[in-house]
């Protein structure tokens, strides 16, 4: 008993010795202390661009296109590195907007939800929000009541410690709420609408009367840029062989074309932007929800 009580002194001893002290992602873990019987294991361990393979090989890529900077994990356990444990890892993606949009590729309007952090998807064997330019992921080997409530109280206490606010990034209310499923908004960092010549973008489900279309925003650095998006969008659909439909309210600044895969398609230029809607029925179903995106644009 007596080798067990020295044992847990040594840890707190550590902890306390160079909390303090501790700089970058490191300081966002809570120390062994902040619920009795839990420990931690050694120190953070870091990943960097270079090797963060070595640890997600399956996702870094994905990481990657997100802006990812630096990785540190940290396990933490009950009574013995070898009993219940659940890892604790901290991303730091650089941006707010790139922090919400690797989280977003991971949402789902069935799943559960609660406030920690900007928002945090939660399940019994895990724990994933962001917040800043911060994604943190909490993973359990179990779905315990007691693992849950560590999770729970770590997931926490490392959103108070991130000094950066907990409101969602400005850029993406730029597509209306209105009409919008909720959990289904996303942001892609390059390759919007999956055509290596866009930049990033907006898109979320949106339901028009029975029907679910998606709504989308690529954005540009300015006017010129979505100029020249525009027309290397009219051109996919020419050499993909699908029609375009002549439309009065299009003008010469968008079009509507039939694809062989998202249905109808409208997109319209907008300043430094490129709105529009896929997988439409008919092309007038979608002109309400367009000048909606396009309204929202201008404000």
């Amino acid at each position: 008993m007596m080798r067990k009580n020295l044992y847990y002194i040594l840890i707190l001893m550590m902890w306390l010795s160079c909390d303090s002290g501790q700089t970058g992602l490191d300081q966002f873990f809570p120390g062994p202390g902040f619920e009795k019987g839990w420990s931690w294991e050694g120190k953070p361990i870091h990943y960097v661009p270079e090797n963060l393979y070595d640890y997600i090989n399956g996702e870094a890529e994905l990481y990657h296109a997100y802006g990812f900077q630096e990785c540190a994990t940290l396990t933490y356990f009950w009574g013995s590195p070898d009993d219940t444990s659940f890892v604790v890892d901290i991303y730091d993606m650089g941006t707010p907007i790139n922090a919400f949009g690797l989280y977003s590729i991971y949402r789902h309007p069935g799943y559960r939800y609660e406030t920690i952090g900007a928002e945090a998807v939660v399940s019994a064997f895990g724990i994933k929000y962001y917040q800043g330019p911060y994604v943190v992921e909490l993973k359990a080997g179990d779905s315990s009541e007691k693992t849950q409530g560590a999770m729970q109280a770590v997931a926490k206490l490392v959103s108070e410690r991130i000094p950066d606010s907990t409101q969602v990034p400005n850029l993406i209310t730029l597509l209306p709420l209105e009409g919008q499923v909720d959990k289904t908004l996303r942001y892609t960092a390059n390759e919007m609408l999956n055509q290596g010549f866009l930049p990033a973008g907006l898109e979320a489900t949106y339901r028009i009367g029975d029907e679910e279309v998606m709504g989308f925003v690529v954005l540009f650095d300015d006017a010129e840029g979505a100029k020249t998006g525009l027309e290397g969008l009219r051109l996919f659909y020419e050499e993909s062989g699908d029609q375009f439909i002549p439309n009065s309210q299009m003008g010469e600044d968008g079009f509507v074309v039939k694809t062989k895969y998202h249905g109808y398609v409208v997109v319209s230029l907008v300043g430094q932007y490129l709105a529009g809607i896929q997988d439409l029925s008919s092309p007038d179903k979608g002109m309400d929800l367009l000048a909606k995106i396009k309204n929202n644009l201008k404000t």
